[in-house]
């Protein structure tokens, strides 16, 4: 088992879920009131919590920054609480699970991490650093094989102009690291 998979055996399971649970939501939703609710009502129309609330790009990059200054100070907690409400606010900013799963790394929590990569790369699929993180993550949980496939993917899009030397340099040295672990175990 990965620490990418989500416990379902196929895309299938996972949409009869969502389907199963939709009713028991919009029953709740309506029980509690919440249905009338106009925040609520927007939500469901397609907008976003930032756009509901009316947050500014420069509000939001306010919060995103000091989610940041959280992390270099090592304040992972009060990082971690930044950058999921960032993710609750804007669900399609890259940067925000980007940045919450680089907090849970810090934390050691990697399968967690890794999803939110996966996240952030559906998001911004030319995003070297993301798969760069995520093959940290996978290395950590000895899944050489998918760490390796994500690395080489890193390169590849720094071979076309994506991310920096920096991110290059650093997928080759997890990749020389694999070639060790594996070696070993």
């Amino acid at each position: 088992m990965s620490i990418l998979d989500l416990g379902f055996q196929s895309g299938d399971d996972f949409i009869n879920s969502l389907n199963l649970a939709a009713p028991m939501i919009e029953d709740i939703l309506k029980d509690s009131g919440l249905s009338e609710n106009n925040r609520v009502k927007l939500m469901q129309a397609g907008y976003s919590p930032k756009e509901i609330l009316d947050l500014s790009d420069r509000e939001m990059d306010a919060l995103f920054q000091s989610g940041y200054q959280a992390m270099g100070v090592g304040d992972l907690q009060a990082a971690e609480d930044v950058f999921t409400t960032l993710c609750r606010l804007d669900s399609l900013d890259a940067r925000f699970p980007f940045a919450l799963a680089a907090t849970l790394q810090l934390q050691g929590r990697y399968a967690t991490a890794a999803k939110l990569y996966v996240v952030a790369l559906g998001l911004n699929a030319t995003h070297v650093d993301a798969y760069v993180r995520l093959g940290e993550c996978l290395i950590e949980a000895r899944e050489f094989d998918q760490a390796q496939e994500v690395l080489e993917i890193a390169l590849a899009l720094t071979e076309k102009g994506h991310g920096d030397e920096e991110a290059r340099s650093q997928a080759e040295s997890l990749i020389a690291q694999i070639s060790e672990l594996a070696a070993r175990a």
